[in-house]
């Protein structure tokens, strides 16, 4: 199975209640179950966004400005 093929079965199985929810833009919030491990992520197919956890941001912080 690869990573793409997991995250969607993340995605499919995950509530938005029990999801990270951490904030890449006011599109995109993590799909990922709290407390997962390696980097965050959203969206299905090409649509999928992709980002790094930093340690200093909470589970609905902002990311850095130059994200955008």
């Amino acid at each position: 199975m690869s990573f793409d093929e997991r995250l969607d079965l993340e995605f499919a199985y995950t509530s938005y209640l029990d999801s990270c929810r951490d904030l890449y833009s006011p599109a995109y919030r993590c799909r990922r179950p709290i407390g997962h491990d390696g980097t965050h992520a959203s969206g299905f197919g090409a649509h999928r966004v992709r980002w790094p956890q930093l340690s200093l941001n909470g589970p609905v912080a902002t990311p850095p400005a130059a994200r955008f």
